[in-house]
């Protein structure tokens, strides 16, 4: 591990020379070559050379990364010694494992051991039959690694559409530094391991195990090279992995924004919407796209995030114009962005007249009380247009208790307390829309 103590010392019983540098490569790998059979008494200690790569598949639902990284060691015939340490970063030691990629008939992993001087390190006893080079694998687990994503879009100048920007956020609070990383994305929830880090009752480090070892088949998908840095998408069951081409460095405690894609000609829907039970009093503007084909999108789901809408206010200046936090967006999800209130198109809802009528009455004693009525309210909707293009209003009315509603104007039934005009009013314009509502109460109410 660069600049931990780990990375300098060797094994505790070593005797001879040891080559001290500041290694860059994660949790501090040393080999112990051994020049001759058993009875040989000294041993050679040298440093590993430099990782050839390294990949981070990153399951943010368990705060978990599958960390992989090769190399090209040198063995000698006999009993090799490779050390491994984990100090000062949050590696699980329980999920470290070593396995030869070339060569691994010629090699073989007799035995870990824990030193008792150290509860941060393990050694590997490697056997090799001949002096030979191997590409070799360290796999594990750590902590601290998670990625975010966000989405910017731009307006068109009619609005009618968009260039969305897909953006993935990596931050690294390992306590390791990945250099030249390939990193992997994991989109959805792993239902086998949510609670990995709490597993406990019968054969917990089994059970733990059998969930890493699921991960590991996930996390071993190998991806095509040569291609520009793009975002690759598999499903795998419950979830999707992004592959981000080519490879970044992440430092320990930085973040690092990644670009995911870039699609242009969005189709964009504007709709003036009232609904007070959702965005308040004011009518509202709502930006809607889909994640489907028709907008160009919906290949695959999309990562939970925050989708932020701009647009061009020239003389480079961009205008905000709205967000949402979104989560995980399926194939053919819609996502609704609140642009808030808009000087250029209003509403304004007007009571016209207000009556009681079919009233009934009980007597008690010498007194007469109502027991049943209904009431009859007529409401006038004034739409009025500024804009230079039309505009289309979704208008939302609820009501409480036994109603009837009419209008000349068509209408929607949302459930059964909620009618929804749908309409649309060309630029410059205005319109007016009358309904009326009639409520009853007390005994002239139906289906008690």
């Amino acid at each position: 591990m660069a600049g931990s103590a780990a990375s300098q010392c060797g094994l505790s019983n070593f005797k001879g020379p040891v080559m001290r540098t500041r290694m860059s490569w994660p949790a501090a790998l040393l080999l112990a070559l051994a020049l001759a059979p058993v009875v040989q008494a000294k041993e050679e200690l040298v440093t590993l050379p430099k990782r050839d790569t390294v990949q981070l598949t990153i399951y943010n639902s368990v705060d978990l990364t599958l960390v992989r990284e090769t190399r090209n060691l040198t063995f000698k015939k006999g009993i090799n010694r490779l050390q491994f340490s984990w100090a000062n970063t949050l590696i699980d030691p329980t999920s470290v494992e070593f396995r030869a990629l070339a060569n691994a008939d010629k090699l073989d992993v007799l035995d870990t051991s824990y030193p008792a001087e150290s509860n941060q390190m393990l050694i590997w006893s490697v056997s090799c039959e001949q002096d030979i080079s191997a590409n070799c694998e360290i796999s594990y687990f750590t902590s601290g690694i998670r990625w975010d994503a966000e989405y910017h879009g731009m307006l068109a100048n009619d609005e009618a559409s968009m260039t969305l920007t897909a953006l993935v956020s990596v931050t690294n609070n390992s306590g390791e530094e990945y250099e030249d990383a390939q990193v992997r994305l994991v989109v959805g929830s792993i239902h086998l391991v949510e609670e990995i880090a709490a597993l406990a009752g019968g054969d917990r480090e089994g059970r733990k195990k059998e969930a890493y070892a699921t991960m590991r088949r996930a996390g071993a998908e190998k991806d095509e090279a040569g291609r520009p840095k793009e975002i690759v998408k598999q499903g795998l069951s419950e979830y999707y992995i992004y592959s981000i081409e080519g490879t970044e460095t992440i430092p320990n405690g930085w973040s690092k924004r990644l670009r995911s894609f870039v699609q242009a000609g969005v189709p964009l829907r504007s709709v003036y919407t009232w609904d007070p039970n959702r965005y308040g009093a004011a009518l509202t503007r709502i930006l809607t796209f889909k994640n489907d084909e028709a907008h160009k999108l919906g290949k695959e789901p999309l990562p939970q995030g925050v989708v932020r809408l701009y647009r061009d206010a020239g003389a480079n200046r961009l205008s905000y114009v709205g967000q949402v936090s979104t989560a995980y967006i399926a194939k053919n999800d819609e996502v609704k962005v609140n642009a808030g209130p808009d000087a250029e198109v209003t509403m304004k809802l007007v009571r016209t007249s207000f009556k009681k009528e079919n009233l009934s009455f009980q007597w008690s004693g010498n007194r007469q009380f109502v027991q049943g009525w209904d009431t009859v309210e007529e409401f006038k909707l004034e739409l009025q247009n500024f804009r230079d293009r039309d505009v289309e209003f979704e208008l939302n009315l609820a009501f409480n208790g036994d109603f009837d509603f009419e209008s000349a104007t068509a209408s929607t039934k949302v459930d059964f307390r909620t009618q929804r005009f749908s309409v649309r009013q060309g630029k410059g314009g205005k319109q007016q829309i009358g309904f009326k509502v009639r409520t009853r109460f007390g005994t002239n109410v139906r289906n008690k």
